[in-house]
């Protein structure tokens, strides 16, 4: 059994622990939900508050779980009520057998946002003003949202999950493809963040569209000398080994001018190194500068190197961090996510003769 479970003081620092709260935050995001388990892990519902956010409640069950030595039953628990071909259920096998699992590479110590590159992932009051309880949109708005769509169903097959040994760990990650033979992501996706040790080995897996991989799919290994990065800027470039098609197009990245506030973002992901996802819903930007773009468009660990797209179907930026879990659907978000603009890579590469054809 993984020593996280045997844990009397819940070890926040250790990325294990922290990927935990984030997979039961989504597997259980009421409070009611959260309660009903941990009652059954036989931990008294009286220790906890539940109506606060899902990210509160269980960093709270965690923490007097950890307290009362119910860390295991809790997680067992949990995993007993996952369905078989349930994305999660692979990361709790592994705490309970003592094995090491695949982690999700954008969590950081404490579960911090201290990776921003601008403040932090608080969303401000003037940045809560932009969201609307309003999950609807007027009729009128449907022919440019069916466009807008219909330019992601074509671009989204160059996404593809990245799967990084780091030699005695593995972490997951997103990327997509940028050139013929060339695809983009985050500098902390193939690199350890706390040792700066490059991949020992990276595979990307295009095709990865439902729960389980598509028969059409398309898993490629990489060649980690290839890579090229910016630790600054949080991006990186790597070449897989094996041509790619035009089943898997290239994404163009171009200069545009800075995304205006208010403005839609969409993101295509591998959030929790799981199925790909778009992330649409209380998208709009709430912050920007020559850097970077900040948005509450929702995201999860293992998103890290997803392309932001505009409304246009063109990439704005690489998303960078943030995933911390908002509150319950149709309340304000607490936390907003970060990504760094193309504009500001395009520049990277121009400094370090990157060519993309």
């Amino acid at each position: 059994m993984s020593s996280l479970l045997t844990a009397f003081s819940y070890p926040w620092s250790q990325r294990e622990a922290q990927q935990l709260h984030a997979t039961l935050t989504q597997l259980y995001p009421s409070g009611s939900q959260a309660v009903a388990l941990v009652n059954r892990a036989g931990l008294s519902p009286g220790l906890i508050f539940a109506e606060q956010s899902a990210y509160d409640v269980w960093t709270e069950i965690l923490t007097e779980a950890a307290k009362h030595g119910l860390l295991a039953p809790l997680v067992q628990q949990a995993h007993d009520r996952l369905a078989p071909s349930s994305p999660a259920r692979p990361f709790l096998t592994a705490l309970l057998a003592g094995a090491v699992p695949p982690l999700d590479a954008e969590l950081d110590s404490g579960g911090a946002a201290s990776g921003f590159l601008y403040a932090d992932d608080t969303v401000s009051e003037q940045e809560a003003l932009l969201y609307a309880d309003d999950l609807t949109i007027f009729t009128s708005q449907l022919p440019k949202l069916i466009t807008t769509l219909s330019q992601l169903v074509e671009l989204s097959p160059a996404v593809c999950r990245l799967t990084v040994d780091l030699g005695g760990s593995s972490q997951y990650g997103t990327a997509f493809r940028i050139g013929p033979a060339l695809l983009l992501t985050n500098w902390h996706v193939l690199y350890d963040i706390r040792s700066k040790r490059r991949a020992s080995a990276v595979m990307a897996e295009f095709g990865y569209e439902t729960d389980t991989p598509h028969p059409a799919g398309l898993a490629l290994p990489c060649d980690v000398t290839s890579i090229q990065a910016n630790e600054a800027n949080d991006w990186a470039i790597i070449r897989p080994t094996e041509t790619l098609t035009s089943e898997w197009p290239i994404i163009p990245l171009k200069r545009l001018d800075r995304p205006q506030l208010r403005s839609a973002t969409y993101i295509v992901q591998h959030p929790g190194g799981n199925a790909k996802r778009l992330g649409y819903v209380r998208n709009q930007v709430s912050y920007v500068n020559d850097r970077v773009v900040q948005y509450l468009t929702d995201t999860q660990g293992g998103s890290s190197g997803a392309p932001v797209f505009n409304e246009m179907g063109e990439v704005i930026a690489v998303h960078h961090l943030g995933g911390r879990p908002h509150t319950l659907l149709g309340k304000a978000p607490l936390k907003k996510n970060e990504g760094i603009l193309v504009a500001r890579i395009l520049d990277d590469f121009a400094q370090q003769g990157i060519l993309l054809s």
